[in-house]
């Protein structure tokens, strides 16, 4: 108190001094918080300064600290908040300068080392949570907290060193105790192992290790079957492994429960058990041991194969592929599905014995008719197949119903039969064979075209495409549809002989009137076509109904004389076209105005033309 005096004190002569606090530049806070009026040099029990307005606020044991004891200087702002400038550090640097880290203002001991073991690294759990200190700290004693490590063999190293049951060192085991140890174990002793890469159930789940482990290492184990179950191999005789073979992988017919009642999934192997084959001892089959055993049911039927006579297999070249006909239900009652092979068994097929086709063997048998029924196609007389050249594909003919009652569908030839041609014999158009043959109607009909005489077909050139005037009805009553030519027959055209027209053939037959015509046109007199130069366009003044009478449009065409001022002033053509041989050329005062004036001038030049 009495060095608080002196403080004061000097205080106060530096105050006159220099008329400042001497708390420092920024102390704003009223004197008589903490001094008397009565005195300056006397601080009263208690002072109305509340230190928890400050950045630093008292608590626990700072409460009764006297405030000297971190206010050195009555500049008091100069005072450190951390907790190093109070309290010196006796832990030699292992842990944080932060003594609030571990330590509160209300008791220097430390009451939650688990809370705080939570905050780093290695919390303290299980049995590490009642463990002394100092068996991990080695300086504990010292209060050197030294880095630890986190590794279970940082502090069990010697545990791992000394244990020996099993030998760690030899066995190769991994330094990661907890693969094995448990924490909440209160001693080193074994707790659990995760064997979960080798799962250890049913008959592997037991406790002593060395059962499988006894070859002083657990590193490298083999997790095969039969590294362990050897023995309980090589002394099963039902059946004897050893001897027959069998596959030393074990868990094909095992389980993990128990070495016997063993059990196999055939249907793993591909040739899964079905029928009879369900019963048959394995050795039934595996006579040679269990590896590559064929699948071919010949392999295991070969006596059954030998043994058949109805019908005899191995006389009658039957094919050694048993499951064609034969199922795993039993031997006997064979079937085989013939469509299957591309040629289904019908009509009187199906009744067939299989030697009467394939007396040659079951292989490469041939699907044609004619190779069965040579004999049939030899014998048969209505008609008669060989001389008459019929084709060797029974099948255009014949069904499976049976040889008799042959009929073939002439539509599918692309000349489907009509008319007379159904009835006629096959051989009357087929007479060269019955390939290649000729859709041309001449090349039937040729006696036919050349015998006609009404009118003569040969004589008159008439085209030898018979299907333009004939059907298949019969030859008689031939009819020519004209209109498909691109020349109608009308009027007198229709009656006239085709001759007459087509006198040099019937191909390239012109259409020109005046090549018919020619004597018609030479021969008329009234008037005479050739002299007046008539054109030989017929059709402009003839119609198809007759030579005569002839029609001219002369009034629309060129002058009105059948109507208007000109009806009846005429008696021929000549009256106006007084040159015969020039029908182009007329007059007006030859004969009918010359009386009239301007003789020897044409009319047109003042009349008007027309009716006028």
């Amino acid at each position: 108190m009495r060095r608080l005096s002196f403080i004061l004190i000097s205080m106060l002569l530096a105050a006159n001094l220099f008329a400042q606090s001497p708390h420092g530049k920024n102390f704003n806070i009223d004197c008589s918080n903490c001094h008397s009026p009565n005195t300056w040099t006397k601080i009263p029990e208690v002072i109305k300064f509340d230190h928890d307005n400050t950045s630093f606020k008292l608590s626990g044991q700072h409460k009764n600290v006297s405030c000297i004891n971190c206010h050195q200087s009555l500049v008091f702002s100069n005072a450190k908040d951390d907790c190093g400038s109070c309290h010196k550090s006796i832990h030699q640097n292992s842990v944080s300068p932060e003594c609030s880290s571990c330590h509160t203002t209300r008791t220097w001991l430390i009451p939650n080392i688990n809370e705080i073991h939570e905050r780093n690294r290695f919390p303290l759990v299980g049995v590490h949570a009642i463990v002394d200190c100092a068996q991990c700290h080695a300086k504990f004693s010292t209060l050197n907290f030294e880095v630890q490590g986190v590794e279970c063999i940082d502090c069990h190293r010697s545990n791992f060193m000394a244990t020996k049951n099993p030998d760690h060192i030899r066995s190769g085991f991994s330094t990661d105790c907890q693969q094995c140890h448990s924490i909440n174990q209160m001693n080193w002793g074994f707790a659990n192992f995760a064997h979960d890469f080798f799962p250890l159930v049913g008959g592997h789940k037991i406790n002593d290790c060395f059962s499988c482990h006894n070859q002083g290492t657990f590193a490298g184990l083999s997790t095969d079957c039969y590294s362990c179950h050897k023995k309980d191999y090589d002394a099963t005789t039902n059946p004897n492994h050893a001897q027959s073979n069998f596959s030393t992988d074990c868990k094909s017919c095992h389980t993990i429960t128990v070495w016997t009642s063993t059990t196999f999934d055939h249907n793993a192997t591909g040739f899964p058990l079905t029928g009879a084959h369900t019963s048959v001892s394995c050795n039934a089959c595996h006579t040679t041991g269990f590896n590559n055993t064929s699948t071919d049911c010949y392999s295991c039927h070969k006596k059954d194969y030998d043994g058949t006579t109805d019908p005899n297999h191995p006389a009658q070249g039957f094919p050694t592929d048993c499951k064609q006909c034969h199922t795993t239900t039993s031997w006997q009652g064979a079937n085989f599905d013939h469509s299957t092979t591309g040629f289904p068994l019908t009509g009187a097929h199906t009744s067939v014995t299989c030697n009467a086709c394939h007396s040659t063997g079951y292989t490469n048998t041939s699907a044609d008719c004619y190779s069965c029924h040579k004999k049939d196609y030899d014998g048969t007389t209505d008609p008669n197949h060989v001389s008459q050249g019929f084709p060797t594909d029974c099948k255009q003919c014949h069904s499976t119903t049976n040889w008799q009652g042959a009929s073939f569908d002439h539509s599918t030839t692309g000349f489907p039969l009509t008319g007379a041609h159904t009835s006629v014999s096959c051989s009357t158009c087929h007479a060269s064979g019955y390939t290649n043959t000729s859709p041309d109607c001449y090349s039937c009909h040729q006696t036919d075209y050349q015998n006609t005489t009404d009118p003569n077909h040969v004589s008159q050139g008439f085209p030898t495409d018979c299907k333009q005037c004939h059907s298949t009805t019969n030859w008689q009553g031939a009819s020519f549809d004209h209109n498909t030519t691109g020349f109608p027959l009308t009027g007198a055209h229709t009656s006239v002989s085709c001759s007459t027209c087509h006198a040099s053939g019937y191909t390239n037959t012109s259409t020109d009137c005046y090549s018919c015509h020619k004597t018609n046109y030479d021969n008329t007199n009234d008037p005479n076509h050739t002299s007046a130069n008539f054109p030989t366009d017929c059709n402009q003044c003839h119609t198809t109904a007759a030579w005569t009478p002839s029609t001219w449009d002369h009034d629309n065409k060129y002058f009105p004389i059948y109507s208007g001022r000109h009806q009846g002033k005429w008696n021929s053509c000549s009256d106006c076209h007084t040159n015969p041989s020039n029908y182009a050329s007329h007059t007006c005062n030859a004969i009918c105005h010359k009386s009239d004036h301007h003789q020897n001038e044409d009319c047109y030049s003042c009349h008007p033309r027309g009716n006028g």
